[in-house]
């Protein structure tokens, strides 16, 4: 049985980056010998029960000691440094392994490797609208970072020999832009099976939102633009729910929260609430900005709620482009919500998703397929490759 290494910084941050490594797992965990390189030790049974997976036969291996205390020690703060060092360490252990697959983002891999990109790092500096970036990257004029892709390794000529995947196709732009090359577009893998929305008429007049509670997600202007509606005439309230990974906003949340009756800030809440919340109500929001792609709003449209946007990122798929769905500020968020809820009720549930169609695109037996696919093509190709650098084959 061919041996395959799935790289991941953290599966413990419970994210959708963290949904598509765990599905990748359970994809290949039955064909192939799959390790796990990872900074942390992740608890795979919480991890099941927060994905509804079933990642049960992996091996899990630590990448290095400096990365893994670095990230126990400090967190997200050195997380450029941690990316570049795990992205070094599974370069050196390349031989150990029939191919390397990265569920974060490019590595420098010098290698044939799978590579899925949720939003590059740009570790050549070279992506034209940088401001899109919210993620920890690379900046040329840093001491720190040149440290950080000096250690990285990441060219473009090693990205563009691998096989790139990118989570939609306002992505996989912005992965052309950064490397010359564009990704082939697999949709993350959004977890559909639990939702079974209840009719219309029956749903509460409210909203959910989704999401780690961080400054990114932009919960803060979520309330605001609620606050908003709420002047407009219109009895709502608010569910927040998401575990937290930025301590002080999640207190600037909660104050908020407190001051407020009609905001319920949910935090992690265990699946099956998670489902029936969004389930029982009529709309969604999201607050995030250049969003990659947004499991948590594919799933709000799963659900069967009416979603709204930011209009920029790879979101605009989830809604179908529609531009009453889509916001470019928490004023003009007011203006069309209150749009949509002062129209007829037969006008908001044409604005609903079908739940099929969302299974049909975005879940999760499609994004296996997809991945074992690519698996199955790039060893195929290794197998038929007289040489290839750092492969067992």
């Amino acid at each position: 049985m061919r041996e395959i290494a799935v790289i991941h910084m953290d599966l413990m941050a419970k994210g959708g980056g963290e949904a598509v490594a765990m599905n990748v797992l359970e994809a290949l965990q039955d064909d192939y010998e799959v390790t796990l390189l990872t900074l942390t030790d992740p608890d795979l049974d919480e991890l099941n029960d927060y994905f509804n997976t079933d990642v049960r036969n992996v091996t899990v291996s630590r990448a290095g000691q400096i990365a893994s205390r670095l990230h126990e020690t400090f967190g997200l703060k050195y997380y450029v440094l941690q990316n570049a060092l795990l992205g070094r360490y599974a370069r050196q252990h390349a031989d150990e392994f029939d191919l390397l697959v990265s569920t974060i983002n490019e590595l420098g891999l010098k290698t044939d490797a799978v590579q899925y990109i949720h939003f590059p790092f740009d570790w050549t500096v070279s992506l034209d609208n940088r401001e899109q970036i919210f993620h920890p990257t690379v900046e040329e004029e840093s001491w720190y970072e040149q440290f950080c892709t000096r250690i990285a390794g990441v060219t473009r000529e090693d990205i563009q020999a691998n096989v790139l995947l990118a989570n939609s196709e306002w992505t996989a732009d912005v992965v052309e832009d950064a490397y010359g090359t564009e990704p082939r577009v697999v949709y993350p893998p959004v977890d559909t099976t639990e939702f079974d929305p209840e009719p219309w008429g029956d749903r509460e007049r409210g909203f959910v939102t989704v999401g780690r509670i961080e400054r990114s997600k932009r919960i803060r202007e979520m309330i605001r633009i609620v606050d908003g509606v709420r002047d407009r005439g219109h009895d709502v309230h608010f569910h927040v729910v998401g575990p937290t990974v930025d301590e002080e906003y999640f207190e600037e949340v909660e104050r908020m929260a407190d001051e407020r009756g009609y905001v319920s800030l949910e935090g992690e809440t265990d699946r099956a609430e998670l489902v029936d919340l969004i389930c029982s109500h009529r709309y969604g929001i999201h607050g995030k900005e250049y969003e990659h792609f947004g499991m948590a709003v594919a799933e709000l449209a799963a659900g069967g709620t009416v979603p709204f946007v930011p209009s920029n990122g790879g979101q605009e798929v989830i809604v179908d482009g529609r531009d009453e769905l889509q916001y470019e500020s928490p004023g003009d968020a007011v203006e069309k919500i209150d749009w949509v809820l002062s129209d007829s009720p037969v006008r908001k549930q044409e604005l609903r998703s079908d739940p099929e169609a969302i299974r049909r695109r975005f879940g999760r037996e499609r994004f296996a397929e997809e991945i074992r696919s690519v698996v199955g093509d790039v060893l195929e190709s290794a197998a038929a490759s007289p040489v290839m650098s750092g492969s067992r084959v």
